[in-house]
């Protein structure tokens, strides 16, 4: 299993001082929370992700009855277990693109500008670490998505690509997609 020896459930305490838990999703449990986090999120929130939040099926088929080999997604639950944010690492197939993985971090509004979204990434990058992974993409979009940019590159992301007025808002705002890139150098581990 993917996630045997990552260690979870993972306690994180946030800027604001509040503890979270960091864990893999659990079918048998997420269900509804997931449900209630994304209902949760604005529409402006929503637009942007790359799934329809709203199809019960498509969130089923994605995250609660996900498939290891291609998605592996990870929850931030409070102290009540109410999901308060969400990761995933996106595997490709075995072959020329195996070696790389994608991340993709929502966090609800609530628990924003905490660290949470860091977190949470840091635990996708150990997680690819751990998975053999050498290489993660992020996608931001440019003006809706800056922190997440600034969190990426602390992180070392760099820029491997910008695709001008590639996104657009429900308003027909356009907007750069940024296209940013990690490697993994081999021998990285915690120290």
């Amino acid at each position: 299993m993917p996630f045997s020896k990552h260690g979870y459930p993972r306690p994180l305490v946030l800027k604001s001082g509040q503890e979270v838990w960091l864990r893999p999703i659990d079918p048998a449990i997420d269900e509804d929370p997931l449900f209630s986090f994304l209902a949760g999120l604005n529409n402006d929130d929503r637009w942007y992700l790359d799934f329809d939040a709203k199809d019960p099926e498509t969130v089923r088929s994605c995250f609660v009855h996900y498939k290891a080999s291609e998605l592996l997604p990870i929850v931030a639950t409070d102290r009540e277990g109410q999901v308060v944010g969400l990761g995933t690492l996106g595997r490709s197939h075995p072959g020329a693109r195996g070696h790389i993985g994608r991340v993709r971090v929502v966090v609800a509004r609530s628990f924003r500008s905490q660290r949470l979204g860091t977190y949470i990434l840091l635990d996708l990058i150990q997680l690819a670490v751990n998975l053999g992974l050498r290489v993660l993409t992020a996608e931001f979009i440019r003006g809706i998505e800056n922190p997440a940019i600034r969190a990426a590159r602390r992180l070392d992301f760099f820029e491997q690509a910008v695709l001008p007025e590639f996104a657009k808002d429900p308003r027909e705002n356009r907007y750069d997609l940024v296209i940013m890139v990690k490697r993994i150098h081999r021998g990285y581990d915690d120290f």
